[in-house]
C-alpha cells in the first residue's frame, strides 16, 4: 500500500519546501539494485535541483544528500513491508 510523503529539501543554500513523493509506488525493471527503488519525488523539484548544479549554486553531492530523506522513507517502507508479509504470508 503505497502512500505519499513531503519533504523540504535543502541543499546548500537551495531550499525547496514541501517536496512531494511517494514511496512504494514506482517499481521500473530497470535500475532494480539502485537505491531509492520503489520511491518517487516531484519532477519540478528535481529540475530545479539540476538547474542549482548547473548554476554552481550547489554541488550535485549537496543535491544527492538533499534527496537522502525520500531514500530513508523508502527503505523504512520496504521494512515496513518485510514485516508485514512476514507476519502475514505473502
Amino acid at each position: 500500500m503505497p502512500y505519499d510523503v513531503t519533504h523540504d529539501i535543502i541543499a546548500g543554500s537551495l531550499v525547496l519546501r514541501g517536496v512531494a513523493g511517494s514511496v512504494g509506488a514506482v517499481y521500473s525493471d530497470h535500475r532494480t539494485d539502485k537505491p531509492g527503488r520503489g520511491a518517487a519525488v516531484e519532477l519540478p523539484a528535481v529540475l530545479e535541483l539540476l538547474t542549482a548544479i548547473k548554476a554552481r549554486q550547489i554541488t550535485a553531492a549537496q543535491a544527492e544528500r538533499a534527496l537522502t530523506p525520500f531514500l530513508d522513507r523508502v527503505e523504512q517502507y520496504d521494512r515496513e513491508m518485510d514485516a508485514f508479509a512476514a507476519h502475514y504470508g505473502d
